[in-house]
């Protein structure tokens, strides 16, 4: 994330849950793709405030929000401080090998500056057949591109890809990758980390 991108979510954090809706029916959508155990441990990958990571509450064994931003982060620990809510970047993420079950990423993983280095970090700390869920917009459609110019505009650096560019960053790490609603604004990739890595 840029210095630019990371002051900006500084200064909107104590509202941010105010002006981004939707949460409850990006849960929904995750928890209709795969299968939710109470046995998972979750990381929400620029999970901000911790506005999505909440419904995971009660339903999985632990939940770890991770955030650049100090203030989003400030904001998740008043919010939920059942949850570890930490300050850390996408590519050095502060867990074991092996050791995590599901990723999610939502509407975040644009603003990764290396996204290569963030997609083998992923595969890194997913268990065997650990699964990340990730929800971004898409260029190609005119709300997609209308988000792109948004954040141009804000000159946040961000990097968007069409779903099928997506799911080749992932295949490349031998993750199995399944697309949902790729001709829709918002589409999600679902990608397994295979048993032999």
């Amino acid at each position: 994330m840029s210095r630019r991108t990371k002051n900006f979510f500084d200064i909107v954090a104590p509202v941010y849950e105010k002006f981004h809706f939707g949460a409850l029916r990006t849960f929904n959508k995750i928890k209709s793709a795969v299968i939710i155990k109470t046995s998972d441990r979750v990381v929400d990958l620029g999970g901000g405030t911790g506005r999505i990571a909440k419904f995971f509450a009660g339903k999985v064994s632990k939940v770890i929000v991770v955030d650049v931003s100090e203030e989003m982060i400030n904001q998740c620990r008043k919010r939920h401080p059942e949850f570890s809510c930490v300050r850390a970047e996408a590519q050095n993420l502060p867990f074991a090998d092996n050791s995590i079950d599901k990723v999610i990423i939502i509407d975040a993983f644009h603003h990764f500056q290396n996204q290569k280095l963030v997609v083998k970090e992923i595969k890194r700390v997913l268990h065997r057949n650990g699964k990340v869920i990730i929800e971004e917009f898409n260029p190609l459609t005119t709300f997609g591109k209308l988000v792109v110019v948004v954040e141009k505009f804000l000159l946040m650096h961000s990097v968007f890809h069409q779903p099928s560019s997506l799911a080749d960053l992932f295949m490349r790490e031998r993750f199995k990758v399944d697309l949902i609603d790729e001709n829709k604004s918002s589409y999600y990739l679902i990608g397994e980390k295979g048993t032999s890595d």
